[in-house]
C-alpha cells in the first residue's frame, strides 16, 4: 500500500468537500476569494523573493472587509482540522504496516517485542524481567491548555468524518455523505459563546480516558504479555503499567476559578463517567456469560457470594440456575451504590473490584475458558486495576505563598505566634517541625478563616478525594512543604509521626530554585516530620518545570539546570536512603519541553529514573495523541519502551555519566545562553515590543481559556507572564523564540569537534538540539516580520535585528553541529511543515491585519465582538496549522 499516496487522496477528498460547503453555506465569492489568497501565498512560498506579488497579498488582505476575514481565517482552521485528522488515519494505516511487516527478531523499532527482546539480550532473565515489567509504573498526568478547546460538537462532526473516511476507503458510503457531513461542519459555530470554564476543560480533558484509551489498555497488556511469550518462552500474568492522573479541577496555582466546589464536582464527574462506562461492561458480560449450572461445574465460593449478595441487596429473581449472571448483577448494584444510588452496597475500595472480577476469572478458569477471559473478562478487570473507583487521580496544585499565608493566620489564632510570614526559612522550618509533633489543631473550635488563602486551602483538602499529589509551586525552602502537613491536621488527615495520604511535592521551576533543588531537598530529608512521611509512603516525589524555567533562562540554559537539578537530587536522595522519582512538568512545545516523549526519556541523567516516572500530558497534545486508539497504544509502547530500558539501565547501575570535559563545555555554553536570553529581556522596552509584536494581550483580553495570562497584572517583567501564554504568543507570530533564542551563542563559546563529539556521545545533548532543531524549522521571521506593523518603529528597529541574528546562528551552528541539514533526521516533519505553511499563512496575514484593526477600535465600537471572534478563530487556527503552539 501506498500509505502516503492514500492520505493524499483524503487530504484532497476532504478539501474538495469544504470547498463545497463554502460554496453552498458561504458562496462562491468566498469561496472565490479563499483560491486567490491560497495561491498568493503558496506562490510566495515558492518565490519569496517576489516582491509585487508579495505587495499584492497585502494589499488583498488590508481590503478585506470583516465578513471576508472571519470567512477566510475559517476556511483555513476548518481545513486543518480536516487534514489533522487525515494525517491522524495515516497514522494509523502506517503503524499498522509496520507492525504487519515486523518480526521477533527484526522488531519494530520503540515496540513491546523490541523492548522484551532488548531486556533478553541485556541478560535479564525470565524472573528478573517479569519482576521489572511488574514493577515499573508510569504516571501520565493530564493537564488543560488554551488551545485545546474544542466544542464537543465539532468533535463530534470530525469523528463522524473519520467514520464515513473508513467507510469510503471499503467502498461502503458515498461521496455525498462526505460533503454533507462536512457541510454540517462548515455550518457549526466552533467557537463557544462563553469563556472556557474549568468544568469544560475537566470534560474535554477525560474525555479520551473513557474512550480510546479505554480501549488500548487491555491491548498494551496483552502486548507485553505476548512479547514476553515470544523471548523468554512462558506466559506470565502483568500489571497495567500505566496509570494515569489530572491536574483539570485542583490545580489553583493563579486559577481563582479552581475552587474547591470545582474540585469536588471534578471529581464526582470522574467516577460518574467511570463508573457508567463499568456499569454498561458488565451489562456486556452478563448477557455473554449465560452459563447454566447445570451445564458447567460453578465454583461454590462464587455460587455463595452471588446468593449472599442476592439477598442483602434485594436482586430481582433473574436469571435463576445462571449463577455468573446474578454474581455480576450484584456487582452492578454495588457499583451504582458507589455513586451514592439507594439500596446499593457501595466499594470502599477499588481492590474490591478487582477481587470481584478476578473471582469470575478464576472460576472460568477452572473450566478451561482461558479465551473467554482474555478476552472478555480481563479487558475489565485490567481497566479497574488502572482506572479504579475515580477514573484519575487528582492532584491539588498550590503557590507557596498562599499556604504561608494560610499558615501565618492559625498560628495567629492559635496564639502561637504573629511573625511567622516575617521569620526567616530556618526558624519557620523549626517552628512548624515542633509543632507537628502534637496532634492538636490550631484553630479554635468555631473559627471561621478570616482570609481566602485560609478557606479555600481547608475547604479543599475537605472535598478531596481522589488523592494524587499535592504539588507545591515555587516551593523553595522546607517549610514550605511542612505546612502542608499543618494545613492537612487541620482537617484530621495528620497524626504525628505517620505519613499523610498522598505525597507532598515540592516544583522546582526558575534557574535559582533549580540550582537551590538539591540542597532544598537534602534538608527536607533530614527534617525528621518530612522524612518519616517520604519513608512511610516508599519515597519522594519531585516535580521539576520546564517551563518557568525556560521562560526564567532560556532555552538551553533551562534544560542544563534541569538535568543538573535531577543529578543533584538524585544523589542527596540516594545518600539518605530514600527513592526518588521525578515528576516531569512537560508541555507539547520545544520551549516547554515538548521533545519526542520517548526521547527525552532516553536523554534523561544516569541514575535519575527508577521504577516510577510521572509526566504531564498537555491539553494541546491529547488529541494528536490519543484522538484514535491505535495512536494511544503507540504512544504508549513508545513511552513504555524507553522508560522500562531506562528503568533496567539503572536498577542495575549501568551506563556510564558524560565526560567531566563535556559537563564543563555545557556549563560555559549554558551560562552564556542565558546571559544573551535575559539581556534581550532586560533591554529596556523589550516588553513595550513584545506587547505590541504579540496576540499576547488578545489571548488575555479573549480569555480563551479558565486560568488568567498574567500572573499580576500587565507584562513589566517576565514573572507576571504565565509560561503557556508567553510561548504561545510567540508560536502565534511564527518566531517560537522561546525554543531557540540564546541557542546559538550558547554553542558559539563550544569548538566545532568538541560539539559534534558530544552530539554523536551524548543523548541529552543530541535531544536538545534535535528538538531546538523543531523549532527553528517551524518558525518563519519572513511572516513574523508582517507583524512589525503593529510595533512602534524605533522598538521594532532596536530588537528585531537582534533576534533575527540569534535566529542565523542558532540555525547555521546547528547545522553545523549536524554537519547536515536542520532537520536531517525528522524528514516526515520536514515534509509535514513544508506542505502545512501555505496554508497557515494566510491566516497569519488575515490575523496581523485583525490585530491592526482591533487595537484601533474603541470600545463600545460595533465591530468589537465580530473582531474578537475573528481573532479568537485566527488564534485557534494557526494551533491546529501547527498543531504544537504552547
Amino acid at each position: 500500500m501506498d500509505a502516503f499516496g492514500v492520505l493524499k487522496r483524503e487530504v484532497d477528498r476532504l478539501g474538495r468537500a469544504l470547498g463545497h460547503a463554502i460554496r453552498t453555506l458561504s458562496g462562491k465569492k468566498l469561496f472565490d476569494l479563499e483560491e486567490e489568497v491560497r495561491a498568493l501565498t503558496k506562490h510566495l512560498r515558492a518565490h519569496p523573493e517576489d516582491a509585487a506579488a508579495r505587495a499584492r497579498l497585502e494589499a488583498r488582505i488590508r481590503s478585506l472587509s470583516l465578513d471576508e476575514a472571519e470567512g477566510l481565517v475559517r476556511a483555513f482552521s476548518t481545513y486543518f482540522h480536516l487534514v489533522n485528522l487525515a494525517e491522524d488515519r495515516h497514522r494509523v494505516r502506517v503503524n499498522r504496516l509496520r507492525d504487519a511487516e515486523a518480526t521477533p527478531d527484526a522488531p519494530r523499532p520503540e515496540s513491546l517485542m523490541g523492548l522484551v527482546g532488548e531486556l533478553k539480550k541485556r541478560g535479564f532473565s525470565a524472573e528478573e524481567a517479569a519482576a521489572l515489567l511488574r514493577k515499573v509504573r508510569l504516571h501520565l498526568t493530564f493537564t488543560a491548555h488554551p488551545t485545546e478547546t474544542r466544542r464537543r460538537t465539532v468533535r463530534h462532526h470530525l469523528q463522524a468524518i473519520a467514520r464515513l473516511l473508513e467507510q469510503l476507503e471499503q467502498g461502503a458510503a458515498p461521496q455525498e455523505a462526505l460533503e454533507a457531513r462536512v457541510c454540517l461542519l462548515w455550518g457549526t459555530q466552533e467557537l463557544r459563546k462563553t469563556q472556557p470554564s474549568v468544568t469544560d476543560e475537566v470534560k474535554g480533558g477525560l474525555y479520551y480516558l473513557q474512550t480510546t484509551l479505554w480501549e488500548a489498555l487491555p491491548r498494551l497488556v496483552e502486548g507485553l504479555e505476548r512479547a514476553f511469550q515470544v523471548h523468554y518462552g512462558t506466559r506470565v500474568a502483568l500489571e497495567p503499567p500505566v496509570r494515569f492522573r489530572s491536574w483539570i479541577g485542583g490545580d489553583r496555582d493563579g486559577n481563582p476559578n479552581v475552587t474547591p466546589e470545582v474540585t469536588a464536582w471534578a471529581q464526582h464527574h470522574a467516577r460518574a463517567r467511570l463508573i457508567q462506562r463499568y456499569l454498561e461492561a458488565l451489562d456486556g458480560l452478563v448477557q455473554a456469560l449465560s452459563l447454566a449450572e447445570e451445564r458447567v461445574p460453578v465454583p461454590r465460593e462464587l455460587r455463595l457470594v452471588a446468593e449472599g449478595w442476592a439477598e442483602r441487596l434485594g436482586l430481582p429473581k433473574r436469571f435463576l440456575g445462571e449463577p455468573y449472571r446474578r454474581y455480576l448483577m450484584a456487582l452492578h448494584r454495588r457499583l451504582r451504590g458507589t455513586l451514592g444510588e439507594p439500596n446499593g452496597e457501595a466499594y470502599s475500595t477499588p481492590q474490591a473490584f478487582v477481587e470481584d472480577l478476578e473471582r469470575v476469572e478464576r472460576g472460568l478458569f477452572q473450566i478451561g475458558l482461558d479465551a473467554v477471559v482474555r478476552t472478555m473478562v480481563r479487558p475489565l478487570t485490567l481497566r479497574a486495576k488502572t482506572y479504579g473507583l475515580d477514573l484519575v487521580a487528582l492532584d491539588l496544585r498550590e503557590e507557596a505563598q498562599q499556604h504561608a499565608e494560610a499558615v501565618a493566620e492559625l498560628l495567629e489564632a492559635a496564639g502561637v505566634t504573629a511573625d511567622y510570614r516575617e521569620r526567616p526559612p530556618e526558624s519557620r522550618e523549626a517552628l512548624l517541625t515542633a509543632e507537628l509533633a502534637s496532634a492538636r489543631p490550631l484553630a479554635p473550635v468555631g473559627y471561621s478563616p478570616r482570609t481566602r488563602a485560609l478557606r479555600v486551602a481547608l475547604e479543599a483538602l475537605r472535598a478531596w478525594r481522589a488523592y494524587g499529589g499535592y504539588v507545591i509551586s515555587m516551593a523553595q525552602h522546607p517549610a514550605d512543604a511542612l505546612e502542608v502537613f499543618v494545613l492537612a491536621r487541620e482537617v484530621g488527615l495528620y497524626r504525628p509521626g505517620q505519613a499523610l495520604p498522598f505525597d507532598v511535592v515540592p516544583l522546582f521551576e526558575t534557574l535559582a530554585d533549580l540550582e537551590r533543588a538539591p540542597g532544598v531537598v537534602a534538608r527536607l530529608l533530614e527534617n525528621p516530620v518530612f522524612r518519616a512521611h517520604v519513608k512511610a509512603r516508599g519515597g519522594l516525589e519531585v516535580m521539576i518545570g520546564y517551563s518557568d524555567s525556560n521562560k526564567d533562562a532560556g532555552f538551553l540554559a533551562a534544560n542544563w539546570a534541569l538535568y543538573r537539578a535531577q543529578e543533584g537530587i538524585a544523589r542527596v536522595a540516594r545518600a539518605a536512603g530514600v527513592p526518588v522519582f521525578f515528576f516531569h512538568g512537560r508541555g507539547t512545545s520545544t520551549a516547554r519541553g515538548g521533545a519526542p516523549a520517548g526521547r527525552a526519556i532516553a536523554a534523561l541523567p544516569w541514575g535519575t529514573v527508577g521504577m516510577r516516572m510521572r509526566l504531564t500530558e498537555q491539553g494541546e497534545a491529547l488529541a494528536d495523541r490519543y484522538a484514535h486508539a491505535e495512536l494511544a497504544l503507540r504512544h504508549l509502547e513508545q513511552l513504555l519502551y524507553h522508560f522500562v530500558l531506562a528503568a533496567a539501565r539503572d536498577l542495575r547501575g549501568e551506563g556510564d555519566p558524560p565526560p567531566k570535559a563535556w559537563l564543563e563545555a555545557m556549563d560555559r555554553a549554558a551560562a552564556r545562553a542565558a546571559e544573551v536570553y535575559r539581556a534581550l529581556l532586560a533591554a529596556p522596552g523589550f516588553f513595550e515590543f513584545y506587547e505590541a509584536l504579540t496576540p499576547i494581550r488578545e489571548i488575555a483580553d479573549l480569555k480563551i481559556a479558565s486560568r488568567p495570562v498574567y500572573r499580576h497584572g500587565r507584562v513589566r517583567e517576565i514573572r507576571d507572564l504565565r509560561a503557556i501564554p508567553w510561548v504561545m504568543s510567540w508560536a502565534q507570530v511564527r518566531a517560537n523564540l522561546p525554543g531557540w533564542f540564546g541557542l546559538g551563542s550558547g554553542l558559539e563559546v563550544l569548538p566545532l569537534e568538541l560539539r559534534r563529539a558530544m552530539y554523536r556521545g551524548w543523548p541529552f545533548f543530541a535531544s536538545v538540539l534535535e528538538s531546538a532543531a523543531v523549532s527553528l524549522a517551524k518558525a518563519d521571521l519572513g511572516i513574523t516580520r508582517s507583524y512589525l506593523r503593529l510595533v512602534p518603529e524605533a522598538l521594532a528597529q532596536r530588537f528585531f535585528p537582534v533576534i533575527e541574528a540569534e535566529f542565523a546562528k542558532s540555525r547555521r551552528l546547528l547545522e553545523e553541529t549536524f554537519d547536515r541539514p536542520l532537520l536531517w533526521n525528522q524528514q516526515t516533519l520536514a515534509r509535514s511543515i513544508a506542505l502545512r505553511n501555505p496554508y497557515v499563512d494566510p491566516i497569519s496575514h488575515v490575523q496581523a491585519e485583525l490585530l491592526a484593526r482591533y487595537r484601533s477600535a474603541p470600545p463600545d465600537a460595533p465591530e468589537r465582538a465580530q473582531l474578537e471572534r475573528a481573532l479568537l478563530a485566527s488564534l485557534l487556527g494557526i494551533a491546529a496549522g501547527l498543531r504544537n503552539t504552547g
